[in-house]
């Protein structure tokens, strides 16, 4: 080979390998273009979600604030109703421990009033009873003088009619006296005289059946022995 074709070639080997690079050079510069373009494109992206995203938290954050707003208004209002409600309470229970202490005094009153009360039921009771003993005493009292008294007016009366000689009304003021007085200082006496009056209106058989009676009840007696001498007198 000659020098000058040597030369030749070798200048054409230096310009293919500067347009080979060249060429290299101009096809990484595309893709570094498009890689920047993408990643501006994705930083664009992100930064706009970025965006959006504290558009959205600031939405959030505003509702909140607004909500924590309100809240402090409940709880403010809510604060002030339980102050009241508390008041409330308080006052009510202070009224009942008032109305419970105003029972209790009523009842230890009611109390008071109930022994009170039956302590003068007793009395009353003990003073009726007292009352009521004096006037059944009483008018035993005068029940017994009562009888005593017509005791004494039927035998006094049957004596008087004996003395008259009316012997029926005689009869029945001796029977008035025996039926009175049962075991009476005149009963021996009323009854012989029954019997004489029974034998004046000349009834036999009833003269001597209290003629038998004074005999039999009184046989030591005065009239037991008129009686006898009457029943033999009666037999003739």
């Amino acid at each position: 080979m000659t020098k000058y074709s040597f030369l030749k070639n070798s200048v054409l080997l230096i310009s293919a390998a500067f347009a080979f690079t060249g060429c290299l050079q101009t096809r990484n510069d595309v893709r570094e273009t498009e890689q920047r373009s993408v990643m501006q494109q994705q930083v664009s992206t992100m930064q706009r979600a970025n965006a959006d995203a504290s558009n959205r938290f600031a939405d959030v954050d505003e509702q909140i604030r607004s909500l924590t707003g309100r809240v402090d208004v409940v709880e403010n209002r809510l604060g002030q109703n339980n102050s009241g409600v508390e008041s409330a309470l308080k006052n009510s229970a202070q009224q009942t421990q008032d109305l419970n202490q105003k029972v209790a005094l009523l009842q230890d009153a009611l109390s008071k009033m109930e022994k009170e009360n039956f302590q003068m039921n007793q009395e009353i009771q003990a003073l009726k009873a007292a009352v009521a003993a004096q006037a059944v005493a009483a008018s035993a009292d005068r029940s017994a003088k009562s009888a005593k008294k017509d005791a004494k007016d039927a035998y006094e009366a049957g004596q008087e009619y004996f003395t008259k000689k009316d012997w029926k009304q005689a009869i029945l003021q001796y029977q008035k006296y025996r039926d009175e007085n049962p075991k009476g200082s005149h009963f021996a006496d009323a009854t012989y005289k029954i019997g004489v009056s029974f034998q004046e209106l000349g009834m036999k058989d009833e003269s001597k059946t209290f003629y038998d009676e004074v005999v039999n009840k009184f046989p030591k007696s005065e009239e037991a022995r008129r009686a006898k001498i009457r029943i033999k007198g009666l037999k003739k």
